[in-house]
């Protein structure tokens, strides 16, 4: 399941809001190009499509997409939590959900993906995205918490983390689902899935008990059953595919 996938470093000033930019460009047609849950949320450009660029809203599970060879999809991948900062939408309203940017961001999103379209390179495409990415909200309560559980994998108790923020657990679920989309369990069950993903994409094989242990999960079945959840396949699936 080799596919043409790279990743571009954000610039300095970004680098607290955006994991990275990315493309994505197929030699041969990918008729299920696959997307795993991983608590971000992404804006994607996608030659051919008509509502151009789209904000993909943070995902629960995963979703497979047709590529047309040749097609160069371009992505920013904003932290998670972190796309709030630009792009001001209740995280309940984008859940798993494909919203054109100009439905969000007006004529300037519509703008965006004319100029967009007619660049002639990925550093292009990279240039107008961060011109466009300026004056950022402040960071709030809520996108703080989740830096600091995306720091641990995911691996905290709720209850500790609501009270050292002063919150009640009641109180953060409630920010958690208007802000971010997800309650902070779900929030974490995501990010300890996405650990897993990237220790199986190192290694290539594992000790899953071991691993299971790692990642934060009660046992090794607990590990392959969320595994499953969020992406349709068992680990040593998921690893046949990578190879």
């Amino acid at each position: 399941m080799s596919t043409p996938y790279r990743e571009f470093a954000p610039p300095d000033r970004l680098k607290q809001f955006v994991e990275c930019f990315w493309t994505v460009d197929p030699a041969n047609a990918l008729q299920e190009y696959p997307v795993l849950p991983d608590g971000c949320v992404d804006i994607v450009y996608s030659p051919g499509v008509a509502r151009g660029l789209q904000l993909v809203g943070t995902m629960t599970s995963a979703r497979r997409f047709a590529i047309s060879a040749g097609d160069v999809q371009f992505g920013v991948r904003f932290r998670p939590a972190m796309s709030r900062s630009f792009l001001p939408l209740p995280g309940f309203e984008t859940l798993d959900q494909l919203i054109a940017l100009s439905d969000i961001w007006g004529v300037r999103g519509s703008r965006l993906n004319q100029q967009i379209s007619e660049a002639r390179s990925v550093r292009q495409c990279i240039d107008l995205i961060e011109e466009r990415l300026a004056n950022p909200r402040d960071i709030t309560v809520v996108q703080r918490i989740c830096t600091s559980i995306v720091e641990r994998a995911g691996q905290v108790r709720i209850d500790d983390v609501a009270f050292q923020a002063g919150f009640s657990t009641r109180q953060l679920r409630r920010l958690f689902l208007e802000q971010v989309g997800l309650s902070p369990k779900r929030f974490c069950r995501i990010l300890r899935f996405r650990s897993s993903v990237s220790r199986l994409s190192e290694r290539g094989h594992a000790d899953w008990a071991q691993m299971a242990l790692d990642c934060g999960y009660y046992d090794q079945a607990h590990l392959i059953n969320e595994f499953r959840q969020f992406s349709g396949y068992t680990p040593g699936e998921f690893a046949l595919l990578k190879r």
